[in-house]
């Protein structure tokens, strides 16, 4: 139960990251900086849990790098390729989860 859950954030995620590609009001990427830190941040707990180490790595780093709390201000240029990087790797963990 607690790993579907878990897949429904990874989608979530996936969905909104490739949304991000479009223009959408400021809101929007908000909202993406949350869902995407808490989703890295549960698929970090998995990871430990199921000792995947390349997932831990790549995951803390997506979770500090959309932390809202101290956000990291790039230009959109910058963050349309991190945005799909980053929905892809979410595409595999799905596997793991």
């Amino acid at each position: 139960m607690k790993s579907r859950f878990i897949k429904y954030f990874v989608i979530l995620s996936i969905l909104m990251l490739f949304g991000a590609v479009a223009e959408w009001p400021y809101g929007y990427y908000t909202i993406l900086r949350w869902i995407t830190c808490i989703t890295s941040i549960l698929v970090v707990l998995q990871a430990f849990k199921r000792n995947i180490d390349w997932a831990k790595v790549v995951f803390i780093v997506i979770a500090i790098l959309f932390n809202p709390l101290a956000p990291i201000y790039l230009s959109r240029n910058t963050w349309i390729p991190l945005d799909v990087i980053t929905a892809i790797f979410f595409i595999f963990t799905i596997r793991i989860l």
